[in-house]
Parts: C-alpha cells; sequence; structure tokens
C-alpha cells in the first residue's frame, strides 16, 4: 500500500497566535522579537510585515530600520505551547501517526483512512477547516506519498502568499512537481551547498536530476546520495510519533560577551526565574536542570543538577551556584546561556499526609508571581537576577 503524508503548516505561528488574541494586528506589520536585547532577532514577521522585505531571523534593528511602524511584541513561549497543544489534540482525530516539527508544524500519516475521510486531499481540506474554525488559525497543506514531498508543497503554497491554501502531488508526479522549483526547496540545501551548486551552475531541481550519484558524492560526500534522492521525490522515513519529553527552555545571549562571573550568574538566576515560574503555571516539579553555554569561540558546554522537589526557584540557589562552579571552567567569554528543566512531572500529593511545608520563600514567590501577572515581568524580583 503506498503512503499518504499530509503537511500542515502555520506559517509563522508565534505571530499568527498573537494576532488571534490581539486582533487589531491582522493586517499590519508586527513581529515576535525580545525588544531589550542589542542584538534581537526577529523570531516571527506577520504576513504584512514579510512584504516588507522583514523575515525570521532578521536582526531587530535592521526590521525597525526597514518598516517604521513595525510592532514588536514580546515572545510568549506558554501561549505558544498552549496552542500547538490545541492544534495537536484536534488532529488526533484524523490520525494517530502525527509527528510534531514545531509550532503549528507537523506531519499526519493518512494511509488506510479511505473509509473514514475520504481521499487524503479531502482529509486535509477537512483537517484545514476544522482548525481554522475552531482555532482561528489558516494552515497551509502539502499532500503526497512522503514526507518529503509533502512538506515541499506546503512550502511552495507558503512562499506564494496563499495563506491556508492546499498542493496535493498525486503518486507519481513527484518528480515533474519538483523539476521547476528552485534547489533551495530541498531540505539540508543551506547558503552554502546552494553557493557550491550554483559553481555547478545548478539552480532549479531539474538541473540536480541530471547529474549522477557519483558526481555528487565527489562534490557533497554523503550528502551527495540525499541530494540524489530528495531531487526525485524519494524518501522512505515514516511518519514518526515524538518521543521527546516535555521540557522548559530560557536562552539569553549576553551584551556584550562576558567572562565576568558576576554578569554570568545574573543572567543565570534571570534565565532560572523565568523558567521556574513557567513551571509554576504548569503546576509541574523538575527534578533536573541543565546549563549549556556557548563561548566566543563557539564551543560549548553543558552541566546538569538535581533539583528538590519543588517548583520554587527560590530554594535552587545551592544547586545553581554548584552548577555554575562546575559549568565555567574556561577564561573565555560567554555568548549564549540557555537553561533547562527536564523530567518535568506533577508534585507528589505525598506531602499532604503531613504537616503544611509551605514555607516563607514559598509564599513570598507566590506573591511575586501575581504582582508579574499584573503588572508584567520586569515588575519585580530577587536581587540576583536583577
Amino acid at each position: 500500500m503506498s503512503r499518504s503524508v499530509i503537511h500542515l503548516s502555520v506559517a509563522d505561528f508565534p505571530i499568527a497566535v498573537e494576532e488571534i488574541m490581539e486582533p487589531r494586528l491582522r493586517g499590519r506589520p508586527a513581529a515576535v522579537a525580545v525588544k531589550t536585547a542589542s542584538r534581537a532577532l526577529v523570531v516571527s514577521a506577520s504576513l504584512a510585515a514579510r512584504g516588507q522585505g522583514i523575515y525570521r531571523g532578521m536582526p531587530l534593528e535592521t526590521a525597525m530600520q526597514r518598516c517604521r511602524d513595525l510592532t514588536v511584541l514580546p515572545p510568549n513561549p506558554d501561549l505558544y505551547a498552549r496552542a500547538d497543544a490545541a492544534v495537536m489534540q484536534l488532529l488526533q482525530r484524523f490520525s494517530p501517526l502525527i509527528e510534531p516539527l514545531h509550532g503549528g508544524d507537523v506531519y499526519l500519516d493518512m494511509t488506510g483512512s479511505d473509509r473514514l475521510f475520504g481521499s487524503v486531499g479531502d482529509a486535509a481540506v477537512r483537517a484545514q477547516r476544522e482548525i481554522r474554525e475552531r482555532l482561528r488559525l489558516q494552515v497551509t497543506a502539502g499532500v503526497a506519498g512522503n514526507k518529503l514531498v509533502s512538506k515541499v508543497a506546503s512550502d511552495v503554497i507558503d512562499r506564494s502568499g496563499k495563506v491556508g491554501g492546499l498542493c496535493d502531488v498525486r503518486a507519481g508526479d513527484e518528480p515533474d512537481f519538483l523539476a521547476p522549483l528552485d534547489v533551495a526547496f530541498l531540505p539540508g540545501v543551506g547558503r552554502s551547498v546552494r553557493q557550491q551548486l550554483a559553481m555547478l551552475n545548478i539552480r532549479v531541481i531539474r538541473e540536480i536530476v541530471g547529474v549522477s550519484s557519483e558526481h555528487l558524492q565527489m562534490v557533497f560526500g554523503r550528502f551527495g546520495l540525499l541530494l540524489y534522492q530528495r531531487s526525485r521525490g524519494i524518501d522512505n522515513r515514516p511518519v514518526q510519533p515524538s518521543r521527546r519529553p516535555p521540557q522548559i527552555v530560557e536562552t539569553e545571549t549576553l551584551q556584550p560577551d562576558s567572562n565576568d562571573f558576576r554578569v554570568v550568574r545574573r543572567a543565570v538566576f534571570h534565565l532560572v526565574d523565568r523558567a521556574g515560574r513557567r513551571l509554576r503555571r504548569q503546576k509541574l516539579v523538575a527534578a533536573v536542570l541543565a546549563f549549556e553555554v556557548r563561548y566566543s569561540d563557539y564551543r560549548e558546554h553543558r552541566v546538569e543538577v538535581k533539583l528538590p522537589p519543588t517548583a520554587d526557584d527560590s530554594e535552587w540557589v545551592a544547586e545553581v551556584d554548584g552548577g555554575l562552579e562546575r559549568l565555567l571552567q574556561r577564561r573565555v567569554r560567554v555568548r549564549t546561556i540557555a537553561v533547562r528543566l527536564l523530567n518535568l512531572q506533577p508534585p507528589s500529593q505525598q506531602l499532604l499526609l503531613f504537616a503544611p511545608t509551605t514555607t516563607r520563600a514559598s509564599l513570598l514567590t507566590a506573591a511575586m508571581d501575581k504582582i508579574r501577572d499584573r503588572y508584567g515581568d520586569e515588575a519585580v524580583g530577587f536581587g540576583r537576577a536583577a
């Protein structure tokens, strides 16, 4: 039985979710970015912003120079996670084989579902309609016999500006569909690969098809074989449900790079503070805290520490300081810091059998959370993260 795969994508998912929360943003140039950082990059841009040449990954300073009336929104990871979970829950009605990529971007294996939903194209239209009506999100769909071609099909619709459109590639039509497209549509063909292909006078996919596998491997090594297969629409990868355990991640880029322990420590506690707040919102506890740093010379280092069974980050100070001492073993300046809360789970109910465990610190943290919920994240905080 031939495989039937749908790739669904909400273009610029973060800004699409923000437009639902704030209808006034619709039709206006808007972007999601950390405005307070001097090296901030655009995380997501609206269709109107993209029409003015703004794209994801562009320096925010450049984006604001290009579009003077650009509305910049701070990232809201909790909101995007809830919206993505709602999309996944709705799509479970269509198939048990769902492979999420990132927010609003997902594969569905619809093989053998004709009796339930009709053709795979009809199923894609129905999924688009339900997401649009229930969640008010416009979803682009690509339909094909494998993940590769379905992803390229939805990318073609997205780049054409037809929000909420559908591209159905019939079995056997994969080579003809791919042939006239730019090589950049193929997965793995980034800037360096495009430059190498341009040196060979190859700019569209049909020109790759005319090169033998051996010659491609001479130029690109092992990736040459993948390039040979992908240019012909060959992809045997199955749709695999995600097995990655949930985690909470917060990152920050220092302005400028620094090897001052006090600067790095303040940044780490600021990230831990934000991660702890997200943890409490989800009513979970974390067993492990992981620190990751990237230095100015692009070397990376990671350290993990065990946490006490509480979501109150004010009680993690000893663990954080111990982890930092193990983490910062080089004198090279730190560029990027990431904090990850791992092994998330509901708090143990066993504690309710004993005396109340509420401490002054946890009461203070709860009060601070209420203040920040009302007045914003920067309204109040601990001195160690100031």
